[in-house]
């Protein structure tokens, strides 16, 4: 064995030592450059990981710059000039002068001085991770064919290593997935409503990818946005609006939507994006997004998408399964309310009425001062059946009361009383059904989620109050509390979302505070007046 080859595995072993225990990738790359420096006499050097597009750098560690030079530096390099030269010619390069070289484009102001040069690929199983820079030799005027071999065996051991990391990455990625698989059904069929179900889901996915934001995707139901999607919930970091996220991967989410495949996306900034399909119920076709953080390594050797693809199809049966077991048992609640209905109607209602007809008998043959009491008791006897006969009607809606705008309210509001301390106060004044457009309607419903969403999640309230106006000319809905209140600093993505629905409409959003506590949610808009019928 010559003595190159001594050096060789010697910083290799160096560069790869505890890879098979705790490791981290990062410190791996890391150990590589240093071994490389150390090896080939460079004083700086640095490994540029390529991403998924392979036509730019995702990553950069460096060795032999000071965290002053570093930080006067800026944006570390993404793959431009010598560096990109590098990317599309994947051979080794070696220069006495690399400011001479074609493409090379200069160093940014406060970089420090570099003059020769090596460069050459590192690969993995065949293909090329990344490329290995070493500048400004110490050991001599230039960086030699020794050299040059010699680095380029030490980055042929370094790919063994790294993809022995990669397994062990992959090993430890599958291990978090199908945790979150097994875990998720059980959360999902406890949860009391579909948001939580869906928002359920969306946190196991962080907890397996890693990834700072996930959301869940629908087609907006709108009857004039045909083939746009909304954002049905999100979850982890919301500091980036979540709809901004959606218009950037609009493209990306299009072609997996149509395909039905997973897709990767890059993101403006420092971030990727994974998605695929996922059921939000049995009606609703949607998507499962999760944002990732510009971790090059963990981007480059991120094998995902079968860990995404499966994760999100065994989500979509449970929150399938879910929503049939929810229908299951509104079905059988409004068989047992019409059983209820039947017998008031058979039963009660007509004894009641004979009932009434015996007083009216009695009331004819009965002295002035008894007849005037039981007239009392007569009249108090039709309010009673008035009321019977009201309540069966509630409990047998019609198919027009179960598509009415009255009834989504009542629906919406029902929903967030199992959420909150105590069902809400609601109040519906003027001919909802009548004067609020279908066009309109999911606005309102959308609104009063926010609202309620709000109340339950920020207010710590005892009392929250919902009304819906319609007038004509106006509908205005108001969800109040008397919670916290209101700080305007922070507002949400979803206020923002209203105060847009209502601009696009033409009204007015407002939070002020409430009292003596609490704030009011105030959500108005103009609606058209319905033409008269003819007589």
């Amino acid at each position: 064995m010559d003595k190159t080859s001594a050096e060789v595995q010697d910083a290799v072993l160096q560069a790869v030592s505890g890879v098979a225990a705790d490791f981290d990738l990062r410190d791996l790359l890391l150990g590589v450059v240093r071994a490389a420096c150390t090896l080939s006499g460079a004083r700086y050097g640095a490994l540029g990981v390529i991403g998924r597009s392979r036509r730019h750098l995702v990553e950069f560690v460096t060795e032999g710059v000071t965290d002053e030079e570093r930080a006067r530096i800026g944006h570390l390099p993404t793959g431009r000039g010598l560096l990109g030269h590098l990317i599309v010619h994947q051979e080794a390069l070696r220069l006495d002068d690399l400011s001479r070289h074609p493409s090379s484009s200069g160093f940014p102001p406060g970089h420090p001085p570099m003059k020769t040069f090596l460069g050459l690929p590192v690969k993995v199983r065949g293909h090329v991770f990344g490329n290995l820079y070493l500048t400004d030799k110490t050991t001599g005027p230039a960086f030699t064919a020794d050299d040059e071999h010699a680095v380029t065996a030490l980055a042929g051991l370094a790919g063994l290593a790294i993809d022995h990391a990669r397994l062990l990455m992959t090993a430890e990625r599958r291990a978090r997935w199908l945790e979150a698989a097994a875990t998720t059904p059980s959360e999902v069929l406890r949860a009391a409503d579909t948001e939580q179900a869906v928002d359920a889901v969306l946190r196991a996915a962080l907890r397996a990818s890693e990834g700072t934001t996930a959301l869940a995707i629908a087609p907006d139901a709108a009857p004039d946005a045909l083939g746009t999607f909304t954002v049905r919930a999100a979850a982890g970091d919301l500091s980036r609006d979540p709809r901004r996220t959606l218009a950037d991967l609009h493209p990306a989410l299009m072609l997996a939507m149509a395909s039905s495949q997973t897709r990767w996306a890059e993101l403006p900034g420092d971030g990727s994006a994974i998605m695929t399909r996922l059921s939000l119920d049995t009606m609703t076709r949607g998507a499962l997004v999760i944002v990732l953080p510009r971790r090059a390594y963990a981007e480059h050797l991120g094998e995902d998408f079968d860990f995404v693809a499966n994760f999100a199809g065994q989500a979509s049966l449970v929150l399938e399964r879910r929503h049939t077991r929810a229908m299951q048992q509104e079905i059988a609640v409004l068989a047992e309310r019409n059983r209820i209905a039947r017998d008031l109607h058979d039963g009660v209602t007509q004894r009641l009425f004979a009932l009434g007809l015996q007083l009216q008998a009695v009331e004819r043959q009965s002295p002035p001062g008894v007849r005037e009491r039981l007239r009392t008791v007569t009249n108090d006897l039709d309010a009673t059946i008035r009321e019977v006969r009201q309540s069966i009607a509630d409990l047998r809606p019609s198919e027009r009361q179960q598509h009415s705008m009255r009834a989504k309210i009542q629906a919406v509001v029902a929903e967030y009383g199992r959420v909150l301390d105590s069902e809400p106060v609601l109040r519906i004044e003027g001919p909802v059904d009548t004067l609020v457009d279908p066009a309109l309607r999911h606005h309102v419903v959308a609104v009063l989620r926010e609202g309620l969403s709000n109340a339950s999640r920020h207010a710590s309230a005892s009392t929250v109050r919902v009304s819906v106006a319609a007038t004509p000319g106006e509908l205005v809905c108001t969800v109040s509390d008397d919670g916290v209140g209101f700080d305007p600093a922070e507002a949400r993505s979803g206020l923002v979302n209203l105060a847009e629905r209502a601009a696009e409409l033409d009204g007015t959003f407002e939070i002020t505070a409430g009292e003596p506590r609490g704030s009011v949610l105030t959500w108005r808009v103009p609606i058209a007046t319905p033409p008269p019928r003819p007589s």
